[in-house]
């Protein structure tokens, strides 16, 4: 996930003044626009482009799609969706198959733990499941097919970014 989001965006600081996030409808994700102004939600498995260019037509725009050439391992599974969008003065990228949303990426995690051991107390079941210089990822399932994902720098195991997939195993 790290490496599909620019460097600069990454090195800037978390903010973690926002309202925590809704693990108790993961699928309906917070869109943020520049801070901690959010713009509308989204949902996964639900939302369509159409639905993301309405939240976006009078700022920015949701930007051009783009092919997406990345696999991404979730859980068990495999997720490869056909586009993404990366909206406009946004830390958001949005992931889209068939036309639905599956999997939204922020750049600036908004109401998540800030560091790993916090991280692990308020989610216990996250595992690692990547690793590289400089960067980690540790996932976990908030409910059936809904998953939260969250990359941590190595230096100071504070959190960088973040994303929610919505993958089920029928989807492999």
């Amino acid at each position: 996930m790290k490496r599909l989001l620019p460097a600069f965006l990454l090195a800037a600081a978390p903010t973690f003044v926002a309202a925590q996030a809704d693990t108790t409808n993961p699928a309906r994700v917070a869109i943020y626009g520049i801070g901690d102004t959010v713009v509308g939600h989204l949902v996964l498995g639900v939302s369509t482009t159409a639905d993301a260019k309405r939240i976006f037509e009078r700022r920015t725009g949701l930007g051009p799609a783009r092919d997406n050439q990345v696999t991404f391992r979730i859980g068990s599974a495999t997720l490869r969706p056909r586009l993404v969008y990366t909206p406009p003065w946004t830390m958001h990228q949005l992931y889209f198959e068939n036309d639905t949303l599956v999997l939204v990426v922020d750049g600036m995690p908004h109401g998540l733990p800030g560091t790993r051991a916090e991280f692990m107390r308020r989610f216990p079941e996250a595992r690692e499941t990547h690793r590289e210089s400089g960067w980690y990822e540790l996932q976990t399932p908030l409910r059936e097919c809904m998953w939260l994902i969250a990359v941590f720098g190595t230096t100071n195991d504070a959190i960088e970014s973040s994303g929610y997939a919505r993958i089920c195993v029928s989807q492999r």
